[in-house]
C-alpha cells in the first residue's frame, strides 16, 4: 500500500478522548542529532505532554494520554537500532489505531494529542519526497529504481545487448550477451551510437513511470551520457537533472545524493 493510501487510512480515523502523533527526527548526519540527541528531544516533548496531562486534562483522559506515552516511549527505545532519519507513530486512546513508520527523511520532533491523528507533516513529505523514479546512467546501463519518502521501492536495470542491438531487462529473464574481452570495442561502439541507442530506451523509460503512476524521474549520470538520454525523454517526466557519475553507488546512497542536491 502506497503512502498517499496509508495516509487516507489513518485519516479515517477519529478518538474523542484522543489521538497521540508522535514525529521524531532520528537523522544521525544532522550534526545537532548525531550523537543520540534526538532521545532528549524525546524527552522534552513526552516532558511537556505530561505536564499538560497533570494540569489540565480531566481523570480519564490524563490517565488514558500518560499511559499511551509510556507505550510510544517503549516501543522507540524498541526500534533504536532500526531507526533512519524519521519516525512517525500515531495511536489513538482507544487502541483501534496504531500506525509507525521509519522513515528514510528527516522530520521535525514534534508530539501531538487531538481528536485525529495529526498527518500534516507526513502528508507535507509525500509531498516532497514524491512516489518517483531515479535514472541512474552508467553507459551501456540504465537503472531505473523507484522511490518514495527516501525508501528504495522496486529496481530495473536495463542494459544494451550489442548483439541484438536492443535494451534487455534484467527482471524479465533476459540473458545479457557478455561483453568480455571485446570490452573496448564495445564500448566504442556505443560511444558512436549512443544517442540512437538512448533514443530507443526513452519510451521504455517513459513507459515505466506512466504504469507505476510516477510523479516523474530524477536523471543522474555523467556529462557525457546524461544530454543524449535528456533529449529524448518526455518533458513531463523530467523531474529534474543531476550530472554526477553515482551509477555504481547503492541504491539508497544514490537516492540519498539526489535528495540533497536536487529537493
Amino acid at each position: 500500500m502506497s503512502v498517499r493510501k496509508d495516509i487516507k487510512r489513518i485519516n479515517e480515523k477519529e478518538d474523542d478522548l484522543g489521538v497521540l502523533t508522535l514525529y521524531l527526527n532520528t537523522d544521525a548526519s544532522n550534526p545537532d542529532l548525531n550523537n543520540g540527541e534526538w532521545k532528549i528531544h524525546l524527552k522534552n516533548e513526552i516532558k511537556e505532554m505530561k505536564q499538560y496531562a497533570d494540569n489540565t486534562a480531566q481523570e480519564p483522559e490524563k490517565k488514558t494520554l500518560k499511559k499511551l506515552l509510556k507505550k510510544v516511549e517503549d516501543r522507540v527505545g524498541e526500534l533504536q537500532r532500526e531507526l533512519q532519519k524519521g519516525l512517525m507513530i500515531t495511536a489513538s486512546a482507544d487502541g483501534e489505531l496504531w500506525e509507525e513508520k521509519i522513515l528514510q527523511v528527516p522530520v521535525t520532533t514534534t508530539l501531538h494529542w487531538e481528536k485525529v491523528p495529526a498527518m500534516q507533516q507526513l502528508q507535507a513529505m509525500v509531498q516532497k519526497y514524491s512516489k518517483s523514479a531515479i535514472i541512474a546512467l552508467q553507459q551501456m546501463d540504465a537503472r531505473f529504481i523507484e522511490t518514495e519518502l527516501g525508501a528504495v521501492i522496486d529496481e530495473v536495470t536495463f542494459s544494451w545487448d550489442l548483439n541484438r542491438e536492443d535494451w534487455l531487462d534484467y527482471s524479465s529473464g533476459a540473458s545479457v550477451g557478455s561483453r568480455g574481452s571485446n570490452q573496448d570495442h564495445f564500448e566504442r561502439r556505443f560511444d558512436e551510437n549512443k544517442n540512437r541507442w538512448y533514443k530507443n530506451l526513452a519510451p521504455r523509460l517513459g513507459k515505466e513511470i506512466k504504469d507505476r503512476g510516477l510523479e516523474g524521474a530524477y536523471l543522474v549520470g555523467s556529462n557525457e551520457l546524461v544530454p543524449d538520454l535528456e533529449e529524448h525523454m518526455h518533458e513531463g517526466h523530467l523531474l529534474g537533472v543531476l550530472t554526477k557519475n553515482i551509477g555504481m553507488k547503492p541504491n539508497h546512497e544514490i537516492v540519498s545524493e539526489i535528495y540533497q542536491d536536487l529537493i
